[in-house]
């Protein structure tokens, strides 16, 4: 069987389609059709429906690709280490939540330990299709309901209520939820997400915000400007604590903790450079405590 048939194969599946498959492999998409053609033949089995639309496999299409994948990762894993001398080569592809800050100091010391390692960082707030994507591992926030994916817990995030000292001038500093859910609010508002709720302090209190955004800059501008109370994670606020720019309000109140998750692929073995990186996440996560 031909190794590089099988991984062009693997491609087209996971990409849809021959055009978008030509496009991350850079191999033209007469090469790819002719080779998964020659695959076909040598397997006696037809692999691909190529419909208008793109192409899906058939039923025995799906079996070889699922037990194919796992073997072709592997076989380029030790590919990699067999030709790297031990330092460790490649490109990792990374998705990290918006506004996510505090992800790069952590890369960019990953990157001083593994020089020859590149990383291509998507962020945004889809949720992306890891294998769809070719997303290694992904950084997600919160409760996880899927069992698509393995989900290492990395640390606990928590978050604050903040403000301006010139907003507390003009509107006072609240005591309680109550009295600040009668203040201007900025929030966080996602094109599919409009439910404001505070779940702090054993309470939930609802809001309205009177500027929402899924832009974590322009949130913190209306904070900065001296215009609205906004909930951030403590990392966001640090710098803007320590400067006092930003004052914390209601200190004493048991705030919202929220999981931060490492995620890859259920079914994909990780390699020697996802392994790296997730070990280097857990180590410099325990340094932050």
């Amino acid at each position: 069987m031909d190794f590089n048939a099988a991984k062009f194969f693997i491609s087209v599946v996971n990409s849809g389609s021959f055009s978008a498959a030509s496009e991350k492999t850079g191999i033209p998409i007469a090469t790819l059709s002719r080779k998964i053609s020659e695959l076909e033949k040598a397997l006696s089995v037809v692999l691909l429906e190529r419909t208008r639309q793109g192409v899906k496999p058939t039923y025995k299409g799906q079996q070889f690709f699922e037990q194919a994948r796992l073997g072709v990762e592997l076989l380029e894993d030790a590919h990699r280490s067999a030709i790297s001398s031990h330092v460790l080569q490649g490109k990792l592809r990374l998705s990290i939540p918006p506004g996510f800050s505090l992800w790069w100091d952590m890369l960019n010391e990953f990157q001083q330990q593994y020089p020859e390692i590149s990383v291509f960082c998507h962020s945004g707030e889809r949720v992306v299709d890891l294998i769809a994507d070719g997303i290694d591992v992904a950084l997600r926030l919160g409760s996880l309901n899927t069992d698509d994916v393995i989900a290492k817990p990395l640390m606990e995030l928590r978050t604050l209520f903040v403000a301006s000292p010139e907003f507390l001038t003009r509107y006072g500093t609240p005591e309680t939820l109550t009295e600040m859910v009668r203040l201007p609010l900025a929030a966080w508002e996602s094109l599919n997400n409009s439910a404001f709720v505070w779940n702090v302090g054993g309470e939930k209190i609802r809001y309205e915000p009177f500027f929402s955004s899924n832009n974590l800059e322009g949130i913190v501008h209306y904070a900065l400007k001296g215009q609205a109370v906004v909930q951030l994670l403590d990392f966001s606020a640090r710098a803007w604590l320590e400067s006092g720019e930003l004052v914390q309000l209601l200190p004493d109140l048991s705030q919202q903790k929220i999981t931060l998750h490492m995620v890859y692929a259920r079914h994909k073995y990780p390699s020697t450079l996802v392994r790296a990186y997730l070990d280097f996440c857990t180590e410099w996560a325990a340094g932050l405590d």
